[in-house]
C-alpha cells in the first residue's frame, strides 16, 4: 500500500527528525530519568514537561 503525503506532512515529519536527532538523542536529563526512575517516566517528562517534547508532541498531532 503506497502512503502519499502532503508537504506539510512531509515537512512535519523533517522537522520532528531533526529535533529528536539534534535534542532527544543525546539528551542527558532523558538518560538519568530513564537510569533513576524507569523508561515511562522518562518518555512522560518527554512529552509533558521538555519543550522540544511539547513542539514534537504538537507536530505528531498535526499528522493524525
Amino acid at each position: 500500500m503506497n502512503v502519499i503525503l502532503t508537504y506539510s506532512e512531509k515537512q512535519a515529519i523533517a522537522t520532528i527528525d531533526h529535533l529528536m536527532n539534534t535534542y532527544c538523542n543525546q539528551c542527558l536529563l532523558k538518560q538519568h530519568i530513564k537510569k533513576t526512575e524507569g523508561k515511562t517516566q522518562a518518555h512522560h517528562f518527554c512529552i509533558s514537561e521538555c519543550s522540544i517534547g511539547k513542539e514534537i508532541k504538537q507536530l505528531g498531532n498535526e499528522l493524525q
